[in-house]
């Protein structure tokens, strides 16, 4: 996987992962402890009907919509929009034309026109993902501490199983620390010979026949 989510998580466990495993799942355990009880405060602290970053993005989206004008067509579709740069608003379906309204699951610029239009709320065009009462229930439950070892109990199954190591072999060298950017990904950085004062290489792999010291 290479999604946001996991580059953050990769680079908070960075000097985790050099750790033993036991301790690297205790220091998993522990930051999202905290991650849940900060989640969890903003959340019983919310008094909007939607996420404080949702109901901003509404805002915004209504303010914009306020620009295009609305003209019915039936007692569900709306047209929305200004000269021939129009779109068709279906609230029987919560679709719009221009698609971000079923993709989001959020009104977009031309279902927030329409829906003011009509006099519809706009909340009862949201998702109810995006609102304060899911989010509270995602972060409901609390991650406890690991009791003491003398506390465990564990099947026989389990005690008595022998666990080997996996059947791998390690190749030479350190461990990468960082990860392999993709083919179409630029790089933030070029190397600079201090050689000859080319990009993309250093003076130790540098192959360019002897130039003058470059400063």
């Amino acid at each position: 996987m290479a999604n946001n989510n996991t580059e953050s998580l990769n680079s908070m466990l960075r000097e985790a992962r050099s750790s033993p495993i036991t301790c690297l799942v205790e220091h998993i355990r522990s930051t999202l402890q905290k991650w849940f009880y900060e989640r969890q405060k903003n959340a019983t602290e919310c008094s909007t009907v939607l996420t404080p970053r949702m109901e901003n993005e509404l805002r915004m989206t209504f303010e914009t919509g306020t620009r295009l004008r609305a003209q019915l067509l039936t007692n569900n579709l709306t047209q929305v929009g200004i000269s021939k740069d129009v779109d068709i608003v279906d609230f029987f379906e919560d679709t719009c034309t221009c698609r971000e309204f079923q993709l989001n699951r959020m009104p977009c610029t031309h279902a927030t026109r329409a829906a003011c239009f009509k006099g519809k709320s706009l909340y009862d065009l949201c998702s109810p993902y995006y609102t304060s009462e899911y989010w509270r229930g995602a972060y409901s439950e609390a991650i406890y501490p690991v009791g003491r070892e003398v506390d465990w109990v564990v099947p026989s199954l389990i005690t008595f199983a022998p666990i080997l190591p996996p059947l791998v072999r390690r190749p030479p060298g350190r461990p990468p620390t960082r990860r392999k950017h993709s083919r179409h990904e630029s790089a933030r950085s070029s190397r600079k010979c201090t050689r000859c004062g080319r990009l993309g290489h250093n003076r130790s792999t540098c192959s360019n026949p002897n130039v003058s010291h470059v400063p």
